[in-house]
């Protein structure tokens, strides 16, 4: 029989002093705190120099005898020894030569680090707790060996940095642990006393944590954030204090914090800072796990994307919801058509034949003759006068606003003579009740009348671009070009009536704002082509914190960021991401490379045309903008690419969310805007196509 025996211990609660009935701000004064304690890094070690040559690209230390020694019996170099006595004597002239507990890890570059500051009297304790992380099978391995032999560990740790723990290794939120028992044991000897630590990067980093309530995304932000002042470097001092350096009024636990680099102060921030202990309501909790987006939807989207159904995006919809766009077979792509084409050809879904049209909304431009006649209410030849003055020629801007009026009455005619009501809108008045209830959509203008048309439909209705302008119009969105000789309005509408064209879905971005309250709001407008934020000064560089998908987020200064759909891929984005025939040639003579001219242009033209991608694609295209690579800001490593979903919290002073180049919203400091691509029919726009599905024979030929 095994005896057991109940100690007698007594109660926390008594223990402390405490009685029910004692706030917890009470509570927190009876608990035991130290004053004041202070972090040290130890100064360059033997396994920085190795790593950071490593780094580098010379893996040349990590062989012989550097090999066969454990990590913990680095010493200091030279360097690291200067840094040692740097903050020794920062200490003596901030008056804190003086501690009543002096704690210093086991390994010998930190107990070598501690003897070299020098203070006068000091007792140094060796702390187990304060040891290095451990990397378990990662330690004593260059770069280049890891990159070998722990490929899908090296992925495994991208996941979560924080987390993450090596073959046989801690995890830093398992260093994090052992920083509590320590915090405890120090709280609980040395009440309203100071002590001193001599530890570790990673270890401090895990206080820091522990001390500042640090939440995530802000230890993410300030690891990455490539700004030196935020890192904590070899001989780096941390002061934590209960004390207001402003008030000298005594707080329970610590209030303020200043990070110091002894050798090197513009390393470092300046002054005090206040610790801002983040606390949640259930507004933010929500917020915060929006920043991420679910992988499992629901049963049917199990069904769709796991069990491998077969079907078009918006079959379901089609078929449920909207019946006059259900299609009357599935098109099956041609039997030569590569993986490769059938993946980029855009999502084409046949029109319902006959087409019934009661109500419709043509949105008409504002021609840059219009414009000019109402903004000094001039005419004849003051209008002429002031254009030209303006650097504008009358004449042509004029010829071309009359053949946008005729294109505009010469498709309000054709509609109204097959019966169908027609309600026509200025752009510059469209709102989101003008196209309310309305069974289609026709812009009359060019591309940007598009653009600014389609930002107003965030319901199924379908837009049809029409270009009333196609001389000095490009009209690449637009479906027909107007023009009352050869290409009337009146053909198309027939072949829309009559069912002879193709639904094309266009994927839009939709934008989310999250502020400082955790307050989630969405924008009420979609954008079809790029959404870009930068900030309002094009002068200024831009300062953001960004998230690319489920990564770790990183913190960018760079001119901006343009994010894209499909459609705006061959826009603003190809333009942006293109390589130039200089650039391409140069690479090739620096490889020795034998060319003709011919061969860089293939080239050349052939990586471009790896920018433009479908517009039905689930994918956004993201490219930063001149990112400011140098010393002080590192490199980044979401600098291109595609992604599902985007996040940027502003650290800028006037950012703006721009959309289209036709809608902006600013982004103040800490507002978090969130891109996606969601495959919800209301975000898909739906437009009309009239060239002919693949073997089909078109019915009636447009010119």
């Amino acid at each position: 029989m095994i005896r057991t025996c109940r100690s007698r211990c007594v109660p926390v609660r008594k223990a402390l002093g405490l009685r029910r009935g004692i706030s917890s701000s009470e509570a927190a004064w009876r608990l035991p705190r130290l004053t004041d304690l202070v972090l040290i890094r130890h100064g360059e070690s033997e396994g920085n120099v190795a790593r950071q040559r490593s780094l580098a690209g010379d893996h040349s230390l990590f062989a012989g005898e550097f090999k066969h020694r454990h990590s913990s019996n680095w010493r200091l170099t030279d360097r690291g020894r200067r840094q040692a006595a740097a903050a020794g004597d920062w200490l003596k002239r901030n008056n804190l030569a003086h501690f009543d507990r002096y704690l210093v890890s086991e390994y010998l570059r930190a107990m070598e680090t501690a003897g070299r500051m020098g203070l006068p009297g000091a007792r140094w304790y060796a702390e187990m707790l304060i040891r290095e992380r451990d990397w378990g099978a990662m330690d004593l391995m260059s770069e280049q060996e890891r990159f070998i032999k722990m490929q899908d560990e090296l992925k495994r740790r991208e996941l979560n940095r924080f987390y993450y723990a090596p073959p046989g290794g801690e995890s830093l939120a398992a260093v994090a642990q052992r920083a509590d028992r320590l915090l405890g044991i120090l709280n609980h000897e040395c009440h309203d006393k100071r002590a001193i630590v001599v530890a570790h990067g990673e270890v401090i980093w895990a206080m820091r944590t522990r001390l500042e309530r640090m939440s995530q995304d802000t230890f993410i932000e300030l690891q990455e954030s490539g700004r030196m002042v935020d890192q904590i470097h070899n001989g780096h001092i941390l002061h934590y204090t209960r004390k207001d350096p402003q008030t000298g009024k005594m707080a329970p636990y610590f209030t303020h914090v200043r990070s110091v680099c002894p050798w090197n102060e513009k390393l470092s921030p300046k002054g005090w800072m206040k610790i801002d202990r983040p606390v949640y309501d259930n507004q933010l909790l929500l917020a915060t796990a929006e920043r991420v987006p679910r992988m499992i939807i629901s049963e049917e989207y199990l069904e769709k994307t796991y069990n491998g159904a077969k079907k078009l995006p918006d079959q379901d919809f089609l078929s449920d919801h909207d019946t006059s766009f259900a299609t009357d077979e599935a098109t099956e792509p041609a039997a030569s058509t590569t993986k490769k084409e059938e993946r980029q050809a855009p999502l084409l879904i046949p029109g319902k034949p006959m087409l019934n049209l009661k109500n419709v909304v043509v949105v008409k431009k504002m021609s840059r003759f219009q414009h000019e006649a109402e903004l000094y209410g001039n005419a004849g030849e003051a209008l002429r006068k002031q254009m030209s003055m303006r650097g504008f020629i009358h004449d042509r801007l004029k010829a071309s606003h009359e053949h946008h009026i005729e294109a505009v009455d010469e498709i309000t005619s054709s509609l109204e003579e097959r019966g169908i009501n027609v309600k026509v809108v200025s752009a510059n008045q469209l709102t989101h009740e003008a196209v309310e209830g309305t069974d289609m959509v026709f812009s009359a203008g060019g591309d940007g009348t598009f653009l600014k048309t389609a930002s107003f439909v965030n319901t199924p209705i379908p837009v049809a671009g029409l270009n009333t302008d196609p001389k000095r119009s490009e009209g690449n969105l637009c479906c027909y070009s107007v023009d009352n000789v050869t290409h009337r309005f009146s053909t198309a509408l027939d072949r829309l009536l009559e069912g002879d064209f193709k639904w094309r879905l266009r994927q839009r971005i939709r934008v989310g704002m999250v502020n400082q309250d955790g307050y989630w709001y969405e924008l009420p407008r979609y954008a079809l082509n790029e959404v870009f934020i930068a900030e309002t000064d094009a002068s200024r560089p831009s300062h953001y914190n960004i998230g690319i998908d489920q990564h770790q987020r990183e913190s960018h200064r760079s001119s901006g960021i343009v994010m894209c759909t499909g459609t705006g891929s061959s826009a603003w984005y190809s333009s942006a991401c293109q390589i130039y025939r200089e650039q391409v040639a140069t690479v090739l003579n620096a490889m020795n490379h034998t060319h003709t001219n011919e061969t860089v242009t293939e080239l050349t033209e052939a990586i471009n045309k790896e920018n433009v991608f479908p517009e039905d694609s689930r994918d956004m295209g993201f490219i930063v903008r001149e990112p400011i690579i140098n010393a002080t800001f590192g490199d980044i490593r979401f600098r291109r690419g595609k992604a599902r979903r985007v996040s940027m919290r502003s650290l800028g002073w006037d950012m703006k969310v721009n959309i289209d180049g036709i809608y902006s919203v600013p982004l103040d400091y800490g507002v978090q805007a969130v891109m996606k691509i969601v495959d919800e029919p209301k975000y898909v726009l739906r437009t009309v196509d009239f060239s002919p599905l693949p073997g089909a024979v078109p019915k009636k030929k447009i010119f």
